[in-house]
């Protein structure tokens, strides 16, 4: 079996964290924010990301302006193919979370730097697909390791 090491200054990292619930696909998600926002929400593939979640996962970067932020969905299906006679194929689904503390949030938004939380929160809540959002104290998370992604 392997070992997994984290580095201790990894897990401490600043960041902050903005919840949202809303029903919307997440490139569409992206691309409100990225004309509300003026940013540049790009999807990430797969295998750039260190996780293999597959979690919808998209970033925002500019080392210019010291900009760092991605945008992360909270929720994906998993089926799980069970097929119990020869006539019948029956396909069963779960729901996975990224982090299970928060399982009705559909999206995060981490912004790492470059950006004011406050400013980023009364733009998002402008929005009107935008069904709730929040900030959250991210020391009152205790699956931050979710979050380390990139």
């Amino acid at each position: 079996m392997s070992k997994k090491y984290i580095l201790k200054d990894e897990l401490e990292s600043d960041f902050d964290l903005i919840a949202i619930h809303s029903s919307i696909e997440g490139f569409y998600l992206a691309y409100l924010l990225n004309r509300t926002l003026e940013g540049n929400f790009i999807r990430v593939a797969n295998d750039e990301v260190l996780t293999s979640s597959n979690f919808e996962f998209f970033k925002w970067e500019i080392k210019k302006k010291g900009i760092h932020c991605t945008l992360i969905s909270n929720e994906k299906t998993i089926k799980l193919k069970k097929s119990n006679s020869l006539l019948f194929f029956f396909e069963e689904t779960k729901k996975v979370s990224l982090i299970n503390s928060l399982k009705n949030v559909n999206y995060f938004i981490k912004i790492n730097s470059g950006l004011e939380i406050s400013d980023v929160f009364e733009k998002i809540k402008s929005l009107p697909q935008i069904v709730l959002t929040y900030i959250i104290n991210n020391k009152k998370i205790k699956s931050k390791l979710n979050l380390i992604l990139d």
